[in-house]
């Protein structure tokens, strides 16, 4: 009787079904078949999500490009090949004659400010860049043997050998370069380019060398952007020279207030022709009176901006805040204190140290200035100065069209080895996309096969949570889920229901 009993007690109280022993063969049938499809249905839900997930995978990685997954190059590899590949499409003769080409342009006599000698030096630095070290190795051992001969017993030989004679080779040369501030590829250059380039060093290399250092220690004077090659934006017009104190701050200042048609009788007393007024410079001009920004990286972003090298509607939001507060008038209103002795500040400029530094304080305050913002760039900013010079992040400044863009050019800088301006020159704006940080693989938006995998995936490891989540709450005494009345109803509808 127990025995009898026990199944239609337990399938009463599960389902209030009656027992399958107790009812026709047919509805057995009928209830196997039920319960074989629904024990079925979770598992194989959750290997078909799964597998659909790995289908997907497969096909996006036959769709992907073939060096999808593969490491990105070092920056400093990419920079040499990028710098290979532009002096390859730029000329149709060889490599070596275009860097000649370069260096005698940059030498050439005549020019405004003289010669160009940072461009000459960072182009004999790129040498073994432009050409390749392969092929830059096969050129200085021409005299021992022919060049494609020489190449077809490098290509017979291991790779960690090839490597090993090239580096030889270049080195080699480099211990035999004549001694002297001259770089050491000058000297595969004719003769007439290298003494041009002396005479140069020697005529032009100490105002180089000032110029280098007023960014660090001004002591007061002015510079004059106009005297040094290369340095003023092609557009760019005659410019006074920009001061390094609280002088530019009166210049500037007195220049929008005449902008802006007020009348400031100690701006009149200075006797000075005010230039054309630009918020952007004196809001730089300000900043140098601001004990949380460095001074040096502000100077060299106020000489850029003077040389028409430093432009963009970012700068204007980082240096003046939000462009619908009339940026203009809030700057010059906390101007007003300083340009109201503007004749006794400009004479005296060590005065306005304390003067100069409330104006800052709260033009920032009223304009809402990013001050972090501002710090993170200028470091940025400085750090393109510490590893190329200050002319050649001047002269490399136009090549930043957003905020972001110095960071890609400061990383860009750090392998560039004296080479950054001719990158500036033959690369253009690619050079700032070499430094960009890029994600190591992200598929094609065109064909989204890894989300749908990804899809898939998610919805694979919701069921089976919530299928273990329910079963947990089930032995805990929780109520039935829907998918468990259902089989109850099913259940009843087969087998009857329990009376």
């Amino acid at each position: 009787m127990r025995v009898g009993t026990a199944p239609s007690r337990t399938y009463s109280e599960r389902y209030g079904a009656r027992s399958p022993w107790l009812v026709e063969r047919w509805r057995v049938a009928l209830y196997l078949i039920w319960r074989t499809l629904f024990a079925l249905a979770r598992p194989t839900l959750f290997v078909v999500l799964l597998a659909g997930a790995v289908l997907w995978v497969y096909r996006g990685l036959g769709a992907a490009p073939v060096d999808a997954f593969r490491p990105a190059p070092p920056l400093g590899q990419r920079f040499e090949t990028a710098l290979q590949n532009a002096a390859g499409e730029q000329s149709d003769a060889d490599v070596l004659t275009l860097w000649r080409a370069e260096l005698d342009l940059a030498l050439r006599p005549g020019q405004a400010g003289g010669p160009d000698l940072l461009r000459a030096e960072s182009f004999a630095n790129s040498l073994p860049a432009l050409m390749g070290r392969e092929s830059l190795a096969l050129y200085l051992m021409r005299q021992d043997r022919r060049p494609e001969l020489m190449q077809a017993d490098l290509v017979a030989m291991p790779v960690w050998r090839r490597q090993q004679i090239i580096s030889g080779v270049l080195e080699a040369r480099r211990q035999i370069a004549p001694p002297g501030p001259a770089p050491v590829w000058l000297v595969e250059a004719p003769p007439t380019i290298r003494r041009r380039f002396d005479r140069a060093q020697a005529l032009y290399g100490r105002s180089l060398r000032d110029a280098e250092d007023w960014f660090l220690r001004p002591d007061g004077l002015a510079i004059n952007l106009a005297a040094l090659p290369g340095v003023m934006a092609p557009d760019r017009g005659r410019i006074p020279p920009v001061l390094p104190d609280a002088r530019e701050v009166i210049v500037q200042g007195c220049a929008l207030a005449q902008a802006q048609q007020q009348r400031v009788p100690a701006c009149e007393r200075t006797g000075l022709v005010f230039p054309a007024a630009d918020p952007v410079q004196a809001a730089l001009a300000l900043s140098l009176h601001d004990p949380a920004l460095e001074p040096t990286p502000v100077r060299l972003a106020l000489a850029a901006r003077a040389a028409g090298r430093l432009q963009g509607d970012w700068l204007d939001r980082l240096m003046l805040g939000a462009p619908s507060r009339a940026p203009e008038m809030r700057l010059l209103t906390a101007l007003m204190p300083v340009l109201a002795d503007a004749d006794r500040y400009y004479a005296r400029p060590e005065t306005c140290v304390s003067a100069c530094g409330q104006a800052r304080s709260e033009f920032r305050q009223a304009a809402g200035l990013d001050l972090e913002a501002q710090q993170r760039w200028f470091e940025a900013y400085d750090g393109i100065r510490r590893a190329e010079g200050a002319l050649v992040a001047l002269r490399t400044s136009d090549l930043l069209r957003q905020e972001d863009d110095v960071h890609a050019l400061a990383r860009v800088s750090n392998i560039s080895d004296g080479r950054l301006l001719a990158g500036r020159i033959l690369l253009e704006a690619h050079l700032v996309e070499l430094g960009r940080v890029k994600n190591f693989f992200r598929p094609d938006p065109g064909a989204p096969e890894f989300w749908l995998a990804g899809l898939q995936f998610v919805l694979a490891m919701l069921l089976l949570g919530i299928v273990l989540i329910h079963g947990r709450l089930r032995r805990s005494g929780g109520a039935p889920g829907a998918l468990e009345r259902l089989d109850g109803k099913v259940s009843r509808l087969i087998l009857g229901r329990n009376l």
